[in-house]
């Protein structure tokens, strides 16, 4: 998987950690990232911190990797113009979510029959809203193979670093955290279930 432009998709509200900590991880090791939004006017984040999307959905490139994050997501997964946007992506290698994120994938329909994890107040809601995802709990993420899920806020951190090391190597992803000074990081601290595991001994 050669893994190059990675889209954010940020709604008002996000949650300002969910998408910078693995915003820092995916920039420091060497893609391209850029944000997307329904429009390209200026969105709070938090209440605080105020954001101008790169492009919209009705002129953002295609991406291969397309991320999702918490913090007031009910605004993307009850607009149905965005969750048509979602579907209807082209060359989309893999997803990613952190936090209640994750409900605007299974809103998407991604999530059909998968194992995901999300928040932790929002797993109730995931397992009941969605009873074909295999909801898991008290993990820091799940890989399954094209769809990562996180846990909430700073799991995103985990999420972000094990696809760095899928993609480069468990070395690089150290690096990575190094650079942070993640140094709490326990590498392979998820449920991974593809084949494509870096932290196995080969």
């Amino acid at each position: 998987m050669k893994i190059k432009k990675i889209a954010f998709y940020l709604q008002p509200g996000v949650e300002v950690l969910d998408f910078a900590g693995p915003m820092e991880v995916f920039a420091y090791a060497g893609y391209e990232v850029f944000t997307v939004s329904k429009t390209k006017e200026p969105i709070l984040s938090q209440g605080i911190l105020k954001i101008i999307p790169d492009y919209s959905i009705d002129n953002a490139p295609e991406s291969d990797v397309l991320a999702f994050f918490g913090g007031n997501a009910s605004n993307a997964y009850e607009d149905k113009k965005v969750i048509n946007w979602v579907k209807e992506r082209k060359n989309v290698d893999l997803y990613f979510s952190v936090c209640s994120g994750a409900l605007i994938l299974a809103k998407s329909g991604l999530l059909e029959g998968k194992t995901a994890t999300t928040f932790h107040s929002t797993l109730d809601r995931l397992e009941h809203n969605y009873p074909n995802v295999d909801v898991k709990r008290d993990v820091r993420f799940v890989d399954n193979g094209t769809i990562i899920t996180t846990a909430g806020v700073s799991a995103g951190i985990d999420g972000a670093l094990h696809l760095v090391a899928r993609l480069q190597g468990l070395n690089r992803a150290k690096d990575v955290a190094y650079y942070m000074e993640y140094d709490k990081w326990k590498p392979g601290e998820g449920l991974i279930l593809t084949d494509d595991n870096p932290y196995k001994e080969k």
